[in-house]
């Protein structure tokens, strides 16, 4: 969507050539009024759509913006919008001031997609007035894709982004993420094998309860510690990306026995540990048998340990059940906003003595919303372990 271009913009210029290849359709916003051309054919040369793009060179006068954004929002396909943001309601109300943008990115944020912002000041005259304002390319787009836009058009401005022609940012909640080790990732005091899923891993420990209270959490046989051991992680190097916007405070290990409701579900597992069905299928909470590494965290690295409220009374299975098989779930519980340069969002309003805080504002609202921020029922696992353990 396209409603405000200069013929003097770089960015634009860097962008016009292949602008036409980002999309299926090119829309034009002439008041309130959307003009859609058809992008069937996205060769850069003989295209409707880059015939258009290749003779814009002034200004779409009054648009319909909000209109845009909520269009955008809804139709759950990549777009690039272009406009300044400066935004005129149905009853000629300057939007300056009021964060109109807030509902689109959020709508677009909690599906885990991402938004792109390339911020290109410019000066514009007004009334004998020369007013310091910027030119937004909003970026809608999912960073999940094979191929998504935002790497193509990145890589067309990149070059004016380290000249300080423009800026980037860029909003989601869809990368924080961690990255498990190749080796090294459970205690070499075991006998073990780690499987890697997809998205999660299937660590197998052969040894008994008894080695790993001696030897991982340096425990005598009466649960008393061991002079002059220190108790070594279960599992460790696990490396958390906090991702552009957040900074994880805080994540809780979430730990479920969940060995009768795997039993259950699959009845030859059963027939061969003598299992009569049906069986209690409840899961067993045994989060307070696991903490992570606090002092390790703070260098954005998971590392599990163990402690002595595993042996808490129901928290193991005995021989009759085979052994043990713990799920491991990552809970993000507390965030903080990364700062961000509200500058770069803001201009010069023609309407009043004040800055147009409309896009930065917007932005705030919408990374702190509960529905996105990572704390978020839908997204706050960023990791699942699985761990086959011997019989207690």
């Amino acid at each position: 969507m396209i409603n405000t271009i200069v013929n003097k913009s770089d960015v634009f210029n860097a962008l016009r050539p292949n602008l036409g290849k980002y999309a299926d359709t090119l829309v034009l916003i002439k008041g309130r009024d959307f003009e859609y051309i058809s992008n069937t054919d996205k060769s850069p040369t003989s295209t409707t759509v880059s015939n258009i793009l290749n003779n814009i060179d002034r200004d779409i006068p009054y648009t319909d913006i909000g209109e845009a954004f909520n269009r955008i929002s809804k139709s759950n396909s990549q777009a690039v919008f272009i406009t300044d943001c400066e935004y005129y309601d149905r009853d000629n109300k300057l939007q300056d001031h009021s964060p109109y943008m807030t509902s689109t990115f959020i709508d677009w944020l909690q599906k885990g997609y991402s938004i792109y912002i390339i911020t290109e000041p410019y000066d514009e005259p007004c009334k004998g007035k020369i007013y310091k304002k910027n030119r937004f390319y909003f970026i809608f787009t999912d960073d999940k894709l094979q191929a998504p836009i935002s790497g193509l058009i990145n890589a067309e401005i990149q070059d004016l982004v380290d000249s300080g022609i423009c800026t980037l940012f860029k909003m989601t909640n869809s990368d924080i993420g961690v990255v498990s080790p190749k080796s090294d990732m459970v205690n070499t005091n075991l006998t073990f094998k780690v499987d890697y899923l997809n998205s999660f891993e299937l660590i197998s420990i052969d040894d008994s309860w008894k080695a790993i209270q001696e030897y991982v959490m340096k425990l005598d046989k009466y649960g008393e510690p061991i002079p002059g051991e220190k108790p070594e992680p279960l599992i460790s190097n696990i490396m958390l990306n906090n991702g552009e916007n957040y900074k994880l405070s805080d994540i809780q290990i979430v730990a479920t026995n969940i060995t009768t409701k795997y039993i259950s579900k699959d009845t030859s597992v059963a027939d061969d540990l003598r299992v009569i069905l049906p069986i209690d299928t409840t899961e067993i909470n045994i989060s307070d048998g696991f903490i992570l590494d606090k002092a390790t965290f703070k260098n954005n690295k998971l590392n599990v340990m163990l402690t002595d409220k595993i042996f808490t009374d129901g928290y193991l299975f005995n021989k009759k059940y085979g052994g043990n098989l713990i799920r491991l779930d990552f809970v993000i519980t507390q965030v903080k906003l990364n700062p961000m340069n509200s500058s770069d969002f803001e201009w010069q309003s023609i309407g009043s003595s004040n800055n147009a805080i409309c896009v930065s504002k917007s932005i705030d609202n919408a990374l702190l919303d509960v529905n996105v921020i990572p704390t978020a029922l839908n997204r706050r696992v960023i990791h699942t372990i699985f761990i086959k353990m011997e019989s207690y």
